[in-house]
């Protein structure tokens, strides 16, 4: 049986995937509607991003879960965030811009 405090975290992560999803798709049409075209499938660019979300939470120590992912910051909100070389990276843009190329 689920409890009260699971169903909210089940919420909670379900709607952090939901913002992550609708992230993503505005940065897709945004793209292809500068002349791009996907050069992988959707499925693989989403897939891409939401193992960057996964991963992030994976690398917390307390508390696991998908809402307390650092990356977050950097795809719903456009933060800068650090890569461990030190680099400036957002999940998004990095997946859209590697897997896009232009309509010739």
């Amino acid at each position: 049986m689920i409890t009260s405090d699971e169903d909210d975290l089940q919420q909670i992560e379900i709607h952090v995937l939901q913002d992550v999803i609708e992230t993503i798709d505005t940065a897709l049409r945004s793209a292809e509607q500068r002349g791009l075209r996907l050069t992988a499938p959707r499925s693989h660019i989403y897939a891409t991003v939401l193992y960057a979300v996964v991963d992030s939470a994976r690398k917390r120590c307390f508390r696991a879960t998908l809402d307390g992912a650092d990356i977050l910051d950097s795809i719903l909100d456009g933060v800068e965030s650090l890569d461990a070389d030190g680099d400036f990276v957002n999940p998004v843009e990095s997946a859209v811009s590697t897997h896009t190329a232009p309509v010739q």
